[in-house]
């Protein structure tokens, strides 16, 4: 059995999306010495004809504006050639993380004889994304061109010979943002494939202490926190009218809010509290009492895995990959707003002692669920079935 990850492994970083989570599992793979699974490796020779291929670096296109590069971009993901960067028939299957890298290799995969598998990292389809990035003058001008990026997902969906999921929660923001996924499901029901994902436990730089000291929090106070985008699909607005609420009933309660503050700003508040962009998110989560995850769509954020490993309860919207954890006692899911605020008032009003009981609820559920470990061996696992198919 030989498979091929479709990402360069000189990518691989300790960061979200599917390049952190390939980076856990590509750690597993190396000290497992495992030969089966290969990621790309990508010469010197390679990565100067990229350089070269790179559009932002061909000498015409450097005076061109942000919207012509675009188009160009575009354009040649559309209309060019699209060809793997080595041969993909030396491998019995391969497996893309991305819709948008197996477009860029369709004409290869015509002449492929082996298995694809996808995975879909995306809360929504990666077309849609995409789209919704562009300003409203690109979408106006270039409407022949980008009307047509749902190609891309359309192409991978029905290309793809079996799929990864984290779990089938997960599938709900494509059931929601394409019709089409229903009808994908339906036909290939048998070809999905469920690997919860794993990561390594992560440690708190900074004791509670010495944390609730540096905000001027005191130390018998009950915080409430949040790690991410300040935006409507990550549920940031929705937040603000949660935190809104509990602040103005309970005087002895903080909310520490971490990430960058746009393009949604943070509650003009004395104990809503933003620190911005911090390399230090895990004491921030290590020092609060509850986690609040409120996103809109979810695919299977790893936050929540974070949060966990670290042994902290969490309040989350009942939506997409938060819906794994329904039966978990320390993941207080929600329904609205309203239902929300309950749920982190019973966690307020609790003892310490039921709290502590909740946080070991959480690392002990980690610990056997959710580890790198778990993580390669679950893998390799469904890597086998779908080679014995």
């Amino acid at each position: 059995m030989k498979v091929l990850i479709y990402i360069e492994e000189s990518q691989l970083r300790p960061v979200g999306g599917h390049l952190g989570y390939n980076y856990n599992l590509y750690k597993e793979v190396a000290k497992h010495t495992d030969t089966d699974i290969e990621y790309l490796k990508i010469d010197k020779a390679y990565q100067s004809l990229k350089k070269k291929t790179n559009i932002d670096n061909w000498k015409y296109c450097k005076s061109l504006g942000r919207t012509l590069k675009l188009f160009v971009k575009h354009f040649l993901l559309e209309y060019g050639r699209h060809n793997a960067i080595i041969d993909l028939n030396k491998y019995d299957m391969v497996h893309f993380h991305s819709t948008l890298d197996m477009y860029q290799v369709r004409d290869s995969l015509k002449e492929y004889r082996g298995k694809v598998i996808l995975t879909s990292h995306s809360p929504t389809l990666l077309s849609k994304e995409i789209y919704d990035s562009l300003r409203t003058i690109d979408k106006k001008i270039f409407a022949f061109l980008y009307n047509k990026l749902i190609r891309i997902d359309e192409y991978a969906f029905n290309r793809a010979d079996y799929f990864i999921f984290p779990c089938p929660e997960a599938e709900e923001p494509y059931y929601h943002a394409w019709d089409s996924f229903k009808k994908i499901k339906e036909l290939k029901s048998d070809r999905f494939f469920y690997v919860p994902t794993g990561i390594n436990p992560c440690i708190s730089k900074m004791n509670r202490k010495n944390l609730r000291e540096k905000y001027n929090i005191p130390e018998d106070s009950f915080i409430l926190c949040y790690v991410g985008r300040h935006n409507e699909i990550k549920g940031y607005d929705i937040l603000k009218t949660i935190g809104k609420e509990v602040l103005s009933k309970y005087s002895n309660t903080y909310i520490l809010v971490a990430g960058k503050e746009e393009p949604l700003q943070g509650l003009k508040h004395d104990r809503w509290i933003e620190i911005g962009w911090t390399n230090d998110p895990h004491s921030i989560i290590a020092a609060s009492d509850v986690f609040i995850l409120p996103n809109r769509e979810t695919y299977f954020d790893l936050i929540m895995l974070e949060v966990l490993s670290l042994g902290k309860i969490i309040v989350a919207s009942n939506t997409g990959g938060n819906k794994f954890f329904t039966e978990v006692e320390s993941v207080l899911l929600y329904s609205d707003k309203d239902d929300a605020v309950q749920k982190i008032e019973s966690l307020i009003t609790s003892s310490k002692e039921r709290r502590k009981e909740l946080e070991c609820i959480s690392k002990e559920l980690y610990n056997n669920k959710f580890t790198c470990e778990l993580f390669y061996r679950n893998y390799k696992d469904v890597y086998r079935q779908i080679n014995n198919l």
